[in-house]
């Protein structure tokens, strides 16, 4: 006896034949347009680095070249100290590079200064100054930079070792410098200095810094 095997096939409507063709349209939410865009991390993996910390890097390095040669220029300076009661000087000064302590970094300028009681004392990269009533000006250009002040103080007093500086005392310096580490402005004894060199002035008083 023989069975017969009916096979049925249903036929596919228009529906059936959307669902099996193939589709590429990929919808975009705000999310995928977020993840789209590359973070810092992978930027920086792909070689691209942001130019606000090449131009810090380099600022950076600048900053640490003027340290080193104000370094290297007193490294082996040695102790002295001297006093002073009524003092005048004036005249202009050029100084080439000679191996010596305070002759490694090129220097030419004008000072003229005047006061009463001054007082100093330096060994290797330290060096410490107080001053009575004073008066001067000053301008010089070096291979760090360029400086153009006059100054007038009631007294001060101030220290330097290596990077950092720190000056107590009434003046009203006048004038600015721009040079390797920066620029720095004051009037009246007030002002700032920004770049690689940070600092604040108030009335004569101050506080610095290179940034490394």
């Amino acid at each position: 006896m023989s069975a017969k095997l009916q096979v049925s096939h249903q036929g596919h409507d228009e529906s059936d034949e959307d669902s099996d063709m193939p589709t590429n349209e990929h919808e975009h939410s705000g999310n995928d347009l977020e993840s789209d865009i590359p973070s810092t991390k992978q930027r920086q993996n792909r070689g691209e680095v942001d130019e606000i910390t090449i131009t810090k890097s380099k600022a950076q390095e600048t900053s640490l070249v003027k340290e080193v040669i104000g370094m290297v220029d007193t490294y082996d300076r040695e102790a002295d100290a001297k006093a002073e009661g009524i003092y005048a000087e004036q005249g202009s000064y050029a100084s080439s590079y000679e191996d010596k302590p305070g002759k490694r970094n090129p220097k030419y300028g004008y000072k003229a200064e005047a006061g009463y009681g001054r007082a100093r004392a330096e060994y290797s990269v330290f060096e410490a100054e107080a001053r009575g009533p004073n008066a001067g000006v000053k301008a010089e250009a070096s291979l760090t930079g360029v400086e153009a002040m006059a100054r007038a103080e009631v007294f001060a007093a101030e220290g330097k070792a290596g990077p950092v500086a720190a000056k107590v005392g009434l003046g009203f310096d006048t004038g600015a410098s721009v040079g390797v580490d920066g620029v720095e402005v004051k009037f009246l004894g007030t002002g700032v200095s920004i770049g690689p060199k940070m600092g604040v002035s108030v009335l004569g008083s101050e506080v610095s810094c290179s940034v490394m």
